[in-house]
């Protein structure tokens, strides 16, 4: 992974080539070939000064800080590691059970160089990083979201990495100082993070997504979506010895169905997003983000539905029968906005309040017919069909929803 880059909740904390460029400015001698494009690849105007480029760091109110020059990143580990680890448990006998694999978090060192022109600037620089590098000031967040560069970056995008639910784990050391002729100072510095979502994330896919109206979606009249599933055949086990059946088994109390979940027939409207497996990585999983904007009306029934799909075409009728998962929301108030993210396990409901400001909330979440919802991932790259049904009679008409798919990886 690029050292030269790391933003933490936003703020830009190391920026080799900003470093290198104010150094330089000052006649401050560094030594650093950093990427000549991460400028552009992050949006900024080539850098010319702190106060002139508004540097993170700036503070109109502390003058000492427009002498600070910027962070350079020198070495960083944590990243070219996996995360998986199992515990296997001894048997009597020979061997183990191997035991299930699991993610521990990834933790993450950074080594870094804090240039400033004197011995005040390097003060107020490191107490701006000791501040940044804690996040934002959310006292209730689990975290936050971590971008770096994967190499030197050429257009920001296809090269940006992602890691969320991050935080800080050990802060600022000074482990060296350096006073040069002209008064300036270089301090070595480390910090180190820690990620609970170990895994690190890419730009999502390529795949059209674009918001698709579910207003003007195909009508699917008179359907129960949870019916078609009592169809579906299961395999029998056939070692079963059709002369010595196993005794019978006591009768089973009815699995409760949750009160709020909607059952019964309806008027749907359903749209469709194909997904081609030419944009999949052939080694990499990846992760849904579903967003609906439920417009001027309550919203009803919303049934997201995956399948696989070996060419990316959603064609014809689709075997509920054989889709992946089933993604089911009750309600969804007029004008809030749904955000269902796979990165981070987390579902959201955001609803505008004025004056007051944004409302938010967790919506109940079902699976199939009702049952425990599971977060989906997706391992092979065979393209998918997916399909957004709500019920017509509580869509809006200018309801619209979208779903990205997101590769992820243990290192990089």
């Amino acid at each position: 992974m690029l050292v030269d880059y790391m933003d933490l909740a936003g703020t830009e904390i190391v920026n080799s080539a900003r470093a290198a460029a104010y150094a330089l400015a000052r006649g401050v001698p560094v030594q650093c070939d950093p990427c000549p494009d991460i400028a552009a690849a992050v949006g900024d105007m080539p850098y010319v000064d702190p106060v002139t480029d508004d540097a993170p760091w700036y503070d109109a109110a502390v003058p000492e800080s427009r002498n600070v020059l910027g962070i350079l990143g020198l070495a960083v580990a944590g990243f070219d590691s996996g995360t998986i680890t199992r515990t296997p448990v001894q048997l009597v006998g020979d061997g183990a059970m191997i035991g299930a694999a699991r993610h521990q978090q990834r933790e993450i060192a950074y080594t870094v160089l804090l240039i400033a022109t004197d011995e005040c600037a390097l003060s107020y620089g490191l107490e701006w990083l000791s501040v940044a590098v804690q996040g934002s000031s959310c006292p209730s967040c689990t975290g936050d979201e971590l971008c770096v560069f994967s190499c030197c970056p050429v257009d920001g995008q296809r090269e940006l990495r992602h890691l969320y639910d991050v935080g800080l784990l050990d802060g600022p050391q000074v482990t060296g100082t350096q006073y040069l002729a002209n008064g300036a100072v270089l301090a070595t510095v480390t910090f180190s993070l820690v990620a609970g979502r170990p895994w690190i994330y890419h730009e999502p896919l390529d795949t059209g997504g674009d918001w698709v109206p579910l207003g003007s979606g195909d009508l699917v009249p008179s359907t129960d979506p949870d019916q078609v599933y009592q169809q579906c055949l299961q395999p029998e086990p056939c070692a079963a010895d059709p002369l010595c059946p196993p005794p019978p088994l006591p009768p089973q109390p009815p699995v409760p169905r949750p009160l709020c979940y909607p059952t019964g027939l309806d008027n749907f409207r359903r749209s469709r997003v194909g997904v081609s497996p030419l944009v999949q990585s052939s080694w990499l999983e990846t992760v849904p983000v579903l967003e609906v904007r439920v417009g001027s009306q309550d919203m009803r029934r919303l049934l997201v539905r995956f399948w696989t799909s070996q060419d990316g075409s959603c064609e014809g009728d689709l075997d509920p029968c054989a889709a992946c998962t089933d993604i089911n929301i009750g309600y969804l108030p007029a004008g809030s906005t749904l955000r269902l993210d796979g990165r981070v396990q987390r579902a959201v409901v955001e609803c505008q309040q004025v004056p007051i400001g944004t409302a938010t909330s967790t919506p109940t979440i079902y699976g199939p017919r009702g049952g425990l919802f599971e977060w989906p991932v997706f391992s092979c790259p065979t393209g998918l069909c997916i399909e957004v049904w709500s019920r017509a009679d509580d869509t809006a008409p200018d309801a619209t929803a979208r779903v990205l798919l997101v590769p992820r990886a243990d290192a990089g």
